[in-house]
């Protein structure tokens, strides 16, 4: 049994610091480095890079919107041919990085509220999935599973890898509830949410009620406030139960 353990990283900027990515990378298996439009910047984004190889994460594209001082959380009105173009705007530029790395982009996935925009706006999902196809029809997409963006994404042939947001909340709905700023959460409490989906593919609601969710990855937020302990719990309690931690691609 196995599942991909992700994480946000590369979200710094310049001389602010968020996150302590080397830590977490000893822990996951796939990075989700930010490509310089909601967080991060160049060279935020090539020492991630470095970092991921070092440690033999898998890299994947957290574009989001073009929103720094609302760290890509907050609605934006933007058109299908903005989001078209800033994708293959933010997928080139860590591409290129990753090329002078020798290593290959694996994943991309949607930031903040952008996550939800091309998973459930009828306005986006198409121009989203299509721009990936055409770019590179290889990437893995982490989505929400039971999604409309998640099961048209099978119809379109893609490479969908939903996902479980194990340190944020669900509604009942099976609905993910957005923070703002991250709310402290137990280690171990986090790591039960990781071990429940790897195992029975359910992770609990707000009301205690478990829902199902098909995800064969989890994700880790790098902002949290013990994202490092986090992660660290996470991989320790799954190998503990027989589940092994490994990228999308040895999935």
């Amino acid at each position: 049994m196995k599942v991909d353990v992700n994480a946000d990283m590369g979200e710094s900027f310049g001389r602010y610091n968020l996150g302590n990515d080397e830590a977490l990378m000893k822990y996951i298996t796939s990075a989700n480095v930010a490509t310089s439009f909601h967080a991060g910047d160049p060279m935020v984004m090539e020492k991630t890079v470095a970092l991921a190889k070092k440690y033999n994460v898998a890299v994947g594209a957290h574009v989001g919107l073009p929103d720094r001082q609302g760290f890509g959380r907050r609605m934006m009105d933007i058109t299908k041919e903005e989001l078209r173009s800033d994708t293959l705007y933010q997928l080139g530029a860590l591409d290129g990085i990753l090329k002078v790395y020798e290593m290959t982009m694996q994943h991309i996935k949607p930031h903040g509220i952008l996550y939800r925009m091309v998973s459930e706006n009828e306005k986006y999902i198409d121009t989203f999935l299509n721009t990936v196809k055409e770019y590179d029809p290889n990437l893995f997409i982490m989505l929400p599973p039971n999604t409309p963006a998640f099961e048209r994404g099978i119809q379109f042939g893609l490479k969908m890898a939903g996902e479980a947001l194990i340190d944020l909340s669900y509604d009942d709905e099976g609905n993910w509830i957005i923070e703002r700023n991250k709310a402290a959460r137990s280690a171990q409490e986090v790591a039960g949410r990781a071990l429940s989906v790897a195992k029975e593919k359910k992770i609990a609601t707000i009301s205690g009620k478990m829902i199902a969710i098909n995800a064969v990855t989890v994700c880790i937020h790098g902002d949290a406030p013990d994202a490092e302990k986090e992660a660290k719990c996470v991989r320790e309690t799954l190998e503990a139960n027989g589940v092994t931690p490994a990228n999308l691609n040895e999935l």
